[in-house]
């Protein structure tokens, strides 16, 4: 085979003539909810309203109620997995780690395109001995690119900015990744970066902000904003972007009120709450040959390895001001991002089926793609799942997978038996789990089950 360096093409995603590719939109929210529950109507925070709605979804929130420690089952997740549910969402993957949660949804159609799914946290309060102040995360290989999204809670008050800078390099330090691309949080294609960052205004007093909020002079405000001040001297999120900032500084309010803090610790109004985000440089051939190993996006009999650039388009980038019940306001921004076109290319494919019967014993058949790694495993499993299902927790029954079902030329059959088939009549699918990294590795057409 010729080097890859002899057949690169320069090209940019999104002009390329063998680097075919798509946008995908993702929308992310960022709330200190300040140990409230979820309100009453989330329209406005999720933009429920758009004609368009987004492919993904990532919210991140700080300071969730502790009394409610599950990750899955608490109010906020709940509320939000039914809402985003409705909407043919499925809840990809969520995280905890005290108080600090991050969840991702994705719209049904995309559930095939996306791989590797891997979640971390790091502590960083009390030296590292505490979750109250640190980050979690999630990442996933989509249509032949990775990306990443950290949500962070940082250190407080106005003069703890180095234990800020700290906590910042303590989460990129101490997330490491199995995916053979991407060890590290930095090594993403794209990397969006959220949370109550704990910035403050410095140098200005209450009454001082106050006034220059009053005549709308963010410009001047921003100048004493400390993040603002860390990026140019190279401490923290080097390199990364944030849209511009027109909206009034999000923190602290009086709560159920659009009043800046009238406690007796008047509080100096700042920018808490950020969305940031960083896009790789130039990837190349050789880097893309390699991932070829995990993602069939790159087929080389067809294309030619390509080097490409990763773009990030910013739509939105702004605060809530409608939601009073923290004394932080949510912030969202929203992004169209390049990926390489990648129809659906699953590992399993199944034959169709076209119906069960309630309680009698139901036989599929279905064949693995040889190749693509890693291998099946006797401990990867196949749910029956109602057809909206909402998060991979949903099944009714599984059974566990054949292992090493890529050498049977044949393809691999198994069957529910029927006494795990007494679930409601209904559509159903099946989806294959891989017991690697606990990703969708195929799914079944919709069939019913009948009485």
């Amino acid at each position: 085979m010729q080097k890859v360096e002899q057949k690169l093409q320069k090209v940019s995603l999104g002009q390329g003539n063998n680097a075919k590719t798509k946008t995908i939109r993702i929308y992310l929210v960022t709330w200190n909810v300040g140990g409230t529950g979820p309100c009453k109507d989330l329209t406005e925070l999720l933009d429920l309203q758009a004609k368009t709605l987004p492919d993904i979804y990532g919210i991140g929130f700080q300071e969730m109620d502790p009394s409610e420690s599950d990750d899955k089952t608490n109010q906020w997740t709940s509320r939000l997995t039914d809402t985003l549910g409705e909407r043919d969402y499925v809840r990809l993957k969520v995280i905890r780690m005290q108080a600090i949660s991050l969840q991702v949804y994705v719209k049904r159609s995309l559930l095939l395109n996306i791989t590797s799914v891997e979640s971390e946290f790091s502590k960083a309060g009390m030296g590292g001995w505490w979750g109250n102040k640190g980050g979690v995360s999630i990442r996933f290989d989509i249509g032949g690119v990775n990306l990443i999204i950290v949500n962070t809670h940082l250190a407080a008050h106005l003069e703890q900015m180095a234990e800020r800078i700290e906590d910042f390099n303590t989460v990129l330090q101490t997330q490491k990744f199995r995916d053979p691309d991407v060890e590290n949080i930095l090594d993403h294609d794209y990397v969006f970066w959220m949370g109550d960052l704990n910035c403050r205004i410095e140098g200005l007093s209450k009454n001082e902000v106050l006034k220059l909020i009053e005549e709308n002079n963010i410009e001047k405000l921003l100048k004493h904003d400390q993040l603002k001040q860390a990026q140019q001297e190279g401490l923290m999120f080097v390199d990364f972007n944030e849209g511009p900032i027109t909206f009034k500084p999000t923190y602290k309010f009086d709560k159920d009120t659009d009043v800046y803090d009238t406690s007796t610790k008047e509080r100096v109004p700042s920018w808490c709450d950020r969305i940031l985000w960083k896009a790789h440089a130039d990837i190349d051939g050789l880097q893309v040959q390699k991932r070829k190993y995990y993602s069939p996006a790159y087929s080389y009999g067809d294309h030619k390895p390509v080097a490409a650039k990763f773009d990030v388009n910013l739509l939105h980038y702004k605060s809530h001001m409608a939601y009073k019940e923290s004394d932080h306001k949510p912030m969202s921004g929203a992004f169209d991002v390049k990926i390489f076109t990648e129809q659906p290319y699953p590992f399993v494919n199944f034959d169709p089926i076209s119906k069960w019967q309630y309680g009698k014993d139901g036989t599929f058949h279905y064949t693995v793609r040889k190749g693509i790694q890693p291998d099946t495993s006797s401990w990867d499993w196949i749910g029956l799942y109602p057809a909206n299902f909402k998060t991979f927790d949903d099944q009714k029954t599984f059974v566990y997978a054949r292992n090493n079902a890529e050498d049977y030329k044949e393809g691999a059959a198994l069957a529910f038996a029927g006494k795990d088939l007494k679930v409601p009549p209904g559509k159903y699918v099946l989806c294959y789990i891989s017991k690697y990294k606990t990703w969708l590795r195929g799914m079944s057409n919709v069939f019913e089950i009948v009485p």
